[in-house]
């Protein structure tokens, strides 16, 4: 597994997104500042697009940061919801955006 820092993980969920607002599916390059070259994959599964980037892993220590990073992101007045690791998820966390288009925006992030 590859451990990628917290602005490279922003930088992919952004990418994502960008992709979500036109329900792209498929694999993506983001060219991350810290990483370089990741690999996104995005899915449409039911109502959700589900992305994530495979094989790649954020600090457990950087969990409250990227929450905290998910109130201000996307912008223009809407903001990522953010699902904290717990029994049934204890190596990773998910950011979420509701109702932005009629499919949900989750980004699977692994920790290590």
């Amino acid at each position: 597994m590859n451990h990628i820092t917290r602005r490279s993980v922003e930088e992919c969920i952004m990418h994502a997104y960008q992709k979500y607002l036109t329900s792209t599916q498929g694999n993506f390059i983001c060219n991350t500042t810290d990483n370089g070259n990741i690999t996104i994959q995005c899915v449409i599964h039911g109502d959700r697009f589900n992305c994530g980037f495979a094989g790649n892993k954020m600090d457990l220590n950087e969990i409250n940061s990227l929450k905290n990073w998910c109130i201000t992101h996307p912008g223009d007045r809407w903001s990522f919801g953010f699902r904290n690791t717990n029994p049934n998820h204890p190596d990773s966390v998910n950011v979420t955006l509701i109702k932005k288009t009629v499919l949900m925006f989750n980004f699977h992030v692994y920790l290590y």
